[in-house]
Formats: structure tokens, sequence, C-alpha cells
């Protein structure tokens, strides 16, 4: 069955993602981002010296930044130590001497024939004091037969973030993954909300001719039975919902509470920035402020009588009526007492 068939593929990829990871050595896995090394070599006889600083990229062992400073002649009694940081260490490098581009070019060659990618991986991997003195002996070795110097070395390794290298422009960052970008655009559109909703709040503020609280409302839309923004007018009573903080919040609770519908009478109409303004009458002291940006149709209330019962001709006679009624019982009560009491 097609269903069968894909369960079965969903399965053997999953299998083939598990055995892919298994296969990715611990060195690649639990290594690093990216690692610094960083040495100083001292003459103990002759009359140059320096240091270099790598930092490679785990998983492909790839260069992405170097610094080489050959010194000669060295300044004798200069010891800069590589257990500072990478970036430190880099600055430090100037002050072993002026630097002498021949001798600097022909032992910078002798590093990278010695620290390859499989000696940059096999470091990520152990990046012990043991295993960078073996590499530091190797190079010291090597520096020695080309210069005919002889050195005294020092070694370090230091592991270095992504966000540190990307800081100091050495590399790019990464793109941003599906989540990034939505939890970026989410942010955004908030920001934009919030920004629009205080603008709204301060154009309110500014062109209402009212000098008590006036809070943000959204117009209480009803496509079918509704009336158009555009043919409202001052005295007609529309809905409106309440939404934030404070005092809005106040009266959207009083409201619920009361189980009062949040229909407003318009006392004002204001159009500013190509945006029109409805302002409704929530009490004496406070008004709420209703954003339109295009034509809406909005729920509304013709009149306020509309909600009031009529005193038609049929409920004046009742009236009369019950009036009458009550008027001959009491007077009928007023003989029955006075025949058995008086």
């Amino acid at each position: 069955m097609p269903e069968d068939n894909l369960t079965q593929e969903l399965e053997a990829a999953a299998e083939k993602s598990r055995r892919d990871a298994e296969s990715i050595p611990d060195y690649i896995k639990n290594a690093p981002d990216f690692l610094a090394l960083k040495s100083v070599f001292t003459p103990s006889r002759g009359d140059m010296g320096g240091g270099f600083c790598v930092v490679f990229e785990k998983g492909t062992g790839k260069t992405v930044f170097q610094i080489f400073w050959l010194a000669k002649p060295y300044n004798k009694g200069t010891m800069i130590e590589p257990t500072q940081t990478w970036r430190k260490f880099v600055k430090s490098l100037p002050q072993m001497g002026p630097l002498d581009k021949e001798w600097g070019e022909k032992l910078q060659e002798q590093l990278k024939s010695i620290f390859t990618v499989d000696e940059k991986l096999k470091l990520l991997e152990n990046y012990t004091k043991a295993k960078i003195r073996q590499l530091e002996s190797i190079i010291r070795r090597a520096f020695e037969n080309t210069s005919q110097c002889v050195f005294s070395a020092v070694t370090d390794a230091e592991p270095v973030m992504r966000r540190e290298l990307e800081r100091a422009k050495i590399i790019k960052p990464l793109p941003p993954t599906p989540e990034e970008l939505a939890r970026q655009k989410q942010e955004i559109e908030d920001r934009k909300k919030e920004e629009e909703e205080e603008r709204e709040k301060q154009e309110a503020q500014k062109d209402a001719n009212f000098e008590g609280t006036i809070i943000i409302c959204q117009p209480l839309v009803d496509p079918i039975r509704g009336k158009a923004s555009s043919e409202i007018a001052p005295g007609d009573i529309i809905g409106v919902k309440l939404d934030g903080e404070g005092t809005s919040a106040l009266v959207k609770k009083y409201l619920e509470e009361n189980n009062i519908d949040p229909l407003f009478p318009v006392v004002e109409i204001k159009e500013t920035a190509g945006k029109k303004f409805l302002y409704v009458k929530i009490s004496d002291d406070i008004r709420g402020a209703v954003g339109i940006t295009k034509d809406l149709k909005i729920r509304t209330k013709e009149d306020l009588k509309a909600v009031q019962p009529e005193n038609n001709g049929v409920s004046f006679i009742g009236d009369m009526f019950f009036f009458s009624l009550l008027a001959v019982a009491v007077v009928a009560l007023l003989f029955v007492i006075r025949y058995f009491f008086l």
C-alpha cells in the first residue's frame, strides 16, 4: 500500500541519518567551533625570533585567520605569553622587533608543510598539552634547520567560538535558519505594531479637542449589517473593541462584568496623515479614538432611543385602567375600616 511504502521510506531515511551521525569521527563531533594555535619561539642562539597564531575551523580544518611575525633582530627580554587570549596575543607580536619579510616567508612555508589539514583535525580531536608539545617540537626543529638558529618555544591552544570571529569580521555570519527567520519576522511585526499604536495614540491626543483620557480602540466590524465608515457621522452609535492596558483594560473589564455591549456615540471625526479617527464618548472623562485606514462596515445603533421602550397609546390606556382599579380598591378598604372599627 502507498502508506506502507511511505512509512518504510521515512524509517529508512531516519536510519541513514543515524548511521551518518555515528560515522562522524568523535574529534569532529566534540571539537570546538574553531581552534587557535599560538606559539612564540625565542632565540637561544641567533638574532631572530617570532611567533604565529593560526585559527582553523572544526570539521574542515580550514584556516580562517593566520599571522606570522618573524623579528630580526629580536628584542631580547621581550616576553609574550601564548596563554593570553588569541586577540591580545596577535596585538603583542610586533613588540618582538622589526618584521623581516624574507625570513618570515621562509619559516612560514615550513609551518604550512607541517601544519596540514590532517594535523589540524588531529589537534581538534585532542589538544592536550602532550599533543601540543609534540607538534611544537616538530615545528621548532623545522625552523632551526631552515634558519640555522636555536629556538626555545612555548605553544598553547585556545577554543574560539564562531560569534567571536564574526564580531572580529574574520568570518561571515551563517545564514539564519527558518526558525530564526520566522522569529525575526515576528519581532519586526510586533515592533511595527507597537510603533503604530504609539503613533496613533500621539496623533489622537494631539488632534482631539478633549482634555480627558483618550484610549485607542478598534472598530467592531460587521460586514453584513454594518454601516460604512465613510457614512458614519457624529451621533451614530458604533461598536468598538477595547484592547491594551491601563484605562482601556479597566473599561473593558467593567463592561464585561456588567454585561454591557461596547457601543458608544461618535462625538467627533478627524482626518490626519491619510487616516480617519472616530472619537466616541465612553464617559464624561474618557473617549475612545477609533483609527480607520480604509472603508469598513462597522456595527452601529442608529439611535439611543431605539433601545428604550416607546410609550404608545395602548400602554397609556393600560396604565390608566390599572391606576383606576387601584383607586377603587383603596376607597373600598377605607369603607371597611370605618364600618368595623369606627
